[in-house]
């Protein structure tokens, strides 16, 4: 793949990719690095390098998890997130919190599902293929997930 194509694909997706892979491990950058040079090395490049990449970084993320735990020996403390999900400035961390907390509250397929969507801006088909489900079965889940989301910060913005 050519290095300008690479370098589109990490501006474009590089943050997005990061907050995906938190899912799964605590070194989420490490998981995309893997990622991205598996893509490199990809011969032939991927017809969707865009949804290869989101499918990639997952599975490197999960591997990035499991050797965790076997070094640890800690199988719920791989489970959770230490780092913050997103990255804002000083005067958006409260609203950062509530979406994380709310996001925290999805099962985690409804979590790849919006992370993937939200941030990672891919097309239902695309998520599809990732989560190994029908377009309309994402799209149902994705939906499902707002709306729980809205009705979580929602509660919270009235207390």
């Amino acid at each position: 793949m050519e290095p300008a194509k690479i370098r589109h694909l990490i501006d474009r997706h590089g943050a997005s990719l990061v907050l995906y892979a938190r899912q799964w491990c605590r070194n989420p950058d490490d998981a995309v690095q893997e990622a991205l040079i598996a893509l490199v090395q990809e011969t032939p490049s991927p017809n969707d390098p865009t949804a290869w990449l989101f499918k990639v970084t997952k599975r490197k993320a999960m591997n990035l998890a499991r050797a965790d735990q076997r070094r640890t020996k800690h199988h719920q403390d791989a489970a959770r997130w230490t780092d913050s999900w997103f990255d804002a400035k000083h005067d958006q961390r409260l609203i950062a919190d509530e979406a994380e907390r709310a996001l925290e509250q999805l099962t985690e397929i409804e979590r790849q599902i919006v992370v993937a969507r939200i941030w990672g801006e891919l097309t239902f088909e695309q998520i599809a293929s990732l989560v190994d489900m029908s377009s309309s079965a994402v799209h149902r889940h994705f939906h499902l997930a707002l709306d729980t989301m809205s009705a979580l910060l929602g509660e919270r913005t009235k207390h």
